[in-house]
């Protein structure tokens, strides 16, 4: 068992640090997460739940509170912008469970948080508490908060996100990259959509210069969409950044009639900048350490942000849990572990971006043919990217390394 008295600071009450501290709690490791907010929230928007994270959240008992709040998808269909033709298709469902050994979700990123603090419980963390900065030396760290307070533990998680503090003082403030890209968002009532016989399915529509993935969420009472543009002129990065439904139906101007009545029947809809951050070569200077998008930030084409700091939460918690009287050397155990993995997550997003976003006609016309001459049998197994990816089981990996 670990060291009684080791005690883990973590900065960041999102899904990385929340899960960074339930599975610390699960190994007995005593950890207290500061978020700035005076409650936790997550923005209106969708999230993909693949096996590899929801391997995790099962072995951290949330499993079942998971499969109420989630839509368990049948596959992943990639269509044609304009006409709509199925250009490729691959399974999920059972075919994938059975696969990979547990199941893919498409789930509410609130009711992902509601499930997360469900484990959490009511106590091992403070709200409206931002960590500013932080003193370490050989014995622990400090951190002071926003309030002025401060707290000594034997660590501290830097799990604050793409404009993570803890990762400023680390490394140094540089500016994270602006992808030429924005995001469009809505949540949709499903019952206004319900004509439209859309499935049980993640809809890829690939498109020149943009595209959309859209899937239902919340046990399928919503239907969620995400529409990815390229743009020079970067949005607002903020997730609550609001935009008009009058510019997103003219941004996706002449898009087959489907997606065009779905982003009409919207509410409201959201536009956001997306960035990301070359790989770091380290996540560490001693007693500190990042996770998640402070790390690792990343695109959304392989739909992988939460996924891969889920994953970094079980990885660190059992690397301490593993060598609990040298946590430096645990530390530096998990960035060896972690960071190879989260670097090609962050190639592969930025190269899917040119997969689903072309606009030379000439490769559009082969990219779709080479799609429709490979779709997957139902006798094959899965693509190798996928295999590498929702193979991943995080116990094993802390078994073998």
């Amino acid at each position: 068992m670990p060291h009684r008295n080791l005690k883990i600071l973590i900065a960041g009450g999102g899904i990385g640090g929340i899960t960074t501290a339930l599975a610390l709690r699960r190994r007995g490791i005593d950890a207290e997460l500061f978020e700035q907010a005076e409650a936790f929230r997550q923005v209106g928007a969708g999230i993909q739940l693949s096996a590899n994270a929801t391997r995790v959240l099962r072995t951290l008992g949330l499993g079942e509170a998971l499969a109420r709040v989630g839509v368990y998808p049948e596959g992943r269909d990639y269509r044609a912008w304009d006409d709509g033709d199925r250009l490729y298709y691959t399974p999920l469902g059972a075919r994938a469970e059975t696969q990979f050994g547990a199941p893919y979700y498409h789930a509410h990123r609130a009711d992902l948080l509601d499930v997360l603090l469900g484990g959490l419980g009511e106590e091992g963390f403070r709200l409206n508490a931002h960590v500013d900065a932080f003193k370490q030396d050989a014995d622990g760290v400090t951190v002071t908060l926003a309030d002025g307070s401060t707290v000594t533990g034997d660590l501290l998680i830097g799990a604050d996100g793409i404009h993570s503090t803890v990762r400023g003082q680390l490394f140094g403030r540089e500016q994270p990259r602006y992808t030429g890209n924005v995001a469009w968002r809505g949540l949709v009532p499903a019952e206004r959509v319900a004509h439209l016989d859309l499935g049980r399915v993640t809809g890829v529509w690939m498109g020149p210069n943009r595209s959309i993935v859209q899937y239902y969420v919340a046990a399928g009472r919503t239907f969620n969409w995400i529409g990815i543009s390229r743009s020079e002129q970067p949005a607002r990065e903020s997730w609550l950044a609001e935009g008009r439904i009058e510019d997103a139906l003219a941004e996706y101007a002449g898009w087959h009639p489907t997606i065009r009545t779905i982003i009409a029947a919207t509410p409201r809809v959201l536009r956001q900048a997306l960035y990301d951050r070359e790989p770091l070569p380290d996540w560490r200077v001693e007693r500190v350490v990042l996770l998640g998008d402070a790390a690792h930030p990343m695109m959304p084409f392989y739909a992988q942000g939460a996924a891969q700091s889920i994953e970094d939460a079980y990885v660190l918690a059992g690397c301490l849990a593993a060598n609990p009287d040298e946590p430096v050397a645990a530390l530096e155990r998990y960035v060896r572990l972690r960071q190879p993995r989260t670097a090609w997550m962050q190639g592969l997003s930025r190269r899917e971006e040119e997969l689903y976003q072309m606009n030379d006609v000439a490769a559009i016309a082969d990219r779709n043919a080479r799609m429709r001459e490979n779709r997957i049998p139902e006798s094959a197994t899965f693509p190798p990217e996928q295999e590498r990816l929702y193979g991943y089981d995080a116990e094993a990996v802390l078994r073998a390394g």
